[in-house]
């Protein structure tokens, strides 16, 4: 049996009168426990107060599929007083990290010992808040590191794919130039009449495709350029494979190149034939690099003004271009197969927001309609102005939310997800953005087929310094 000397030394009992540590100790049980043990699971329910006698012991939650440390308890210490209160499961694993002792004490004499001793009730009231406190805090900041990993995650990919491009394209334009100067020498060589020289320049600044072969399926194409081959052969050019395909995409058919084949030698021809093909390449290909950069720039310019990270916390913004900056950045998860509507008041005026703050509540919301249609279904985003509010509605077309869960789900910690999924922090850090950072108002509504969260905020934003 505990020593009533060991209970005496134990700041949580210190003040205890000798009639209550005497009873304490007719109620303890005392359990040895091995470094490396698990001691009590996250989610379980608890039916005792746990009391560190000697030893350390490890709490952890799962997040993501990771153990995140959230609490050490070295001897003299305590736990589960939280679990006990509430009537909640444990928030967390709790593991051995040295060998050690505990005392056991049944929930029923934990609050018998609440209400006899004031100094007890005090002490595990204020230990629990600090703990609550110190836990969510932590949780919070994990939750907004593994956002950001995730968002870091897609941009990268994101930006992997026009870089890459760019690579390959850049690579094939380094060749596609020396094919030109050469063919270019050629021309210069063969002493092409200037009329034919000035047809030939004009079909060299196509920049578009031809009506001609606008809009045509694969297979005509590929007879095209199958014809086109043939009649290039019978004019004497050689590899004509080489050209064709190039000469077809931008439009130029053998009706156009006809006139230049009449009054051009075959040796001509073929050298004009070898530079227009070669222009036309590396116009194509320039224009690849084109848009690929335009692509990373839309990028690196949407997560510039999702993070607002060179402007002032506090600023007048367009709330659409704070939600199209995020849809840019979630693109990675929108396109496996959702599809969003935009359904825009253009006309709602500027609001003065905490802008990256907003942005990471469109981030939760759409995070979750598209977590709701398992990545595969309708997402509408609705802006307009009701009276003297600007409202944003995300509507997905899921599954909806279960009755029972509608009451609890702007509450810490509170998740539909299997554990490690989610910690149950995203719509609660949007609940707190929303009414308490801008003073509006976050409301759901859902049936099986369409669950909208719909944002309100006052036209006329006086944000919340909390």
């Amino acid at each position: 049996m505990i020593q009533l000397e060991e209970l005496r030394a134990h700041p949580l009992f210190a003040e205890l009168s000798e009639a209550l540590l005497q009873w304490l100790r007719e109620q303890l049980t005392e359990v040895s426990f091995a470094a490396g043990e698990v001691l009590a699971g996250e989610g379980e329910k608890r039916a005792d107060f746990h009391i560190v006698l000697q030893g350390e012991v490890a709490a952890t939650k799962l997040s993501r599929g990771q153990h995140i440390p959230t609490a050490r308890y070295i001897a003299p210490s305590f736990f589960g007083a939280v679990s006990l209160l509430s009537g909640a499961p444990a928030p967390s694993t709790l593991s051995a990290v040295t060998d050690g002792r505990l005392a056991l004490l049944p929930e029923r004499a934990f609050r018998e010992l609440l209400v006899g001793s004031e100094a007890f009730c005090q002490l595990i009231f204020h230990s629990s808040f600090d703990r609550l406190a110190n836990l969510e805090a932590t949780l919070r900041n994990r939750e907004k590191l593994a956002a950001l990993g995730t968002l870091a995650a897609g941009l990268a990919h994101e930006l992997n794919n026009p870089a890459a491009a760019l690579v390959r394209t850049s690579d094939y334009a380094v060749a596609a130039l020396a094919r030109l100067r050469a063919a270019d020498v050629d021309l210069r060589n063969s002493a092409i009449p200037v009329e034919a020289l000035k047809i030939l320049e004009g079909l060299g600044n196509r920049r578009e495709i031809a009506n001609v072969v606008s809009g045509i399926d694969a297979l005509k194409q590929n007879q095209a350029v199958d014809a086109l081959c043939e009649w290039l052969v019978a004019q004497g050019v050689a590899k004509p494979w080489l050209q064709a395909p190039c000469l077809i995409g931008s439009g130029i058919l053998q009706e156009e190149l006809g006139p230049l084949a009449v009054v051009l030698t075959k040796e001509q021809f073929s050298a004009a034939i070898n530079w227009l093909a070669s222009t036309l390449e590396l116009d194509a290909l320039m224009d690849d690099i084109r848009v690929g950069s335009l692509r990373i720039s839309e990028i690196i310019r949407a997560m510039k003004s999702y993070s607002r990270m060179d402007q002032a916390p506090l600023q007048e913004v367009d709330i659409h271009d704070g939600i199209e900056d995020t849809l840019i950045i979630m693109q990675h998860r929108l396109k496996q197969g959702i599809t969003v509507q935009r359904d825009y008041d253009r006309s709602l005026p500027q609001l003065t927001v905490y802008g990256s703050e907003l942005n990471q509540v469109w981030t939760n919301l759409i995070d979750n309609a598209i977590d709701a249609t398992s990545g595969r279904g309708d997402i509408i985003v609705r802006t307009y102005r009701e009276m003297d509010e600007a409202v944003v509605e995300v509507t997905d077309n899921g599954t909806g939310i279960a009755d029972d869960v509608m009451p609890h789900l702007f509450e810490p910690f509170f998740t539909t997800k299997p554990p490690g999924q989610g910690m149950g922090l995203s719509l609660e850090i949007s609940y707190q953005t929303v009414v308490n950072r801008h003073r509006g108002a976050l409301l759901v509504s859902s049936r099986p087929g369409r669950t909208t969260f719909q944002v309100r905020l006052p036209l006329v934003v006086k944000a919340g310094q909390t």
